[in-house]
């Protein structure tokens, strides 16, 4: 089960937020930009389960296709709408998973690979979802998340690089996964830190303080997503490669 698992998550971040085309996210053509993504994420899963297994592939394409034209044509700008629709799709993954637990046994990969080199296998694809959800993923939530905030700050001159504050947050997150990844937490703090004098240190007018406050919620959302998404990994890895 974990094994068809790994695989699913890991095709499915890599298609639907990797991979995807600007012209699958594109409202003008509702129906042929969730089929591309379905067809994208389904040929990824096949080559990371090595089998084509119709059952799975017909399974995640439906799944796909329809979650993505729930998301196309019912307020996609909804936080609540797109949590409904991921919780869907993980609770679809997971439904395959357990009732075809088997499916990767019998695969290209399996018979192929050593049983070392495939513990490897899928402990480097556990790693590669975890960067993905971490990074990427992680700046979409909490862009999410902050929304609400986001209007009340527009007035102050806040202004600074084009991409500065996304690239910040990739950087962060990526140093808060490396440090969880080898067992030295207490790093973590010292980023904290530095993060605090560097961006605080800007705000220097009392009547400035919604432009705290909202720099101190994303960078908790930050660090707090970083540190769940880092544990989950370093399990998700220690569970291929003891």
């Amino acid at each position: 089960m974990a094994s068809t698992l790994c695989a699913i998550i890991t095709a499915y971040l890599l298609g639907a937020l990797i991979l995807r085309a600007d012209f699958q996210v594109e409202r003008t053509r509702p129906i042929l930009g969730p089929l591309l993504n379905g067809l994208t994420v389904t040929a990824i899963s096949c080559l990371l389960l090595g089998t084509f297994h119709w059952t799975i592939l017909l399974s995640l394409l439906l799944t796909l296709v329809v979650t993505a034209a729930i998301e196309a044509h019912v307020t996609p700008d909804s936080t609540t709408l797109f949590a409904i629709c991921h919780c869907l799709r993980l609770a679809a993954f997971l439904a395959i998973a357990y009732y075809l637990p088997d499916a990767v046994k019998n695969g290209w990969w399996t018979k192929s690979l050593k049983p070392d080199i495939w513990r490897w296998y899928f402990g480097c694809l556990s790693c590669v979802a975890g960067v993905i959800l971490c990074v990427p993923v992680g700046s979409n939530v909490i862009a999410r998340l902050i929304s609400r905030f986001t209007n009340e700050v527009r007035e102050y001159d806040i202004s600074g690089l084009a991409e500065g504050g996304r690239y910040i947050g990739y950087l962060e997150r990526i140093l808060v996964m490396l440090l969880v990844l080898i067992n030295q937490p207490s790093g973590i703090g010292f980023l904290i830190t530095a993060k605090s004098i560097l961006r605080f240190g800007e705000i220097k007018d009392a009547s400035q303080r919604k432009v705290a406050e909202y720099v101190i919620i994303g960078t908790f959302l930050s660090f707090g997503w970083a540190l769940f998404i880092s544990i989950l990994t370093q399990k998700a890895i220690g569970h291929w490669i003891p």
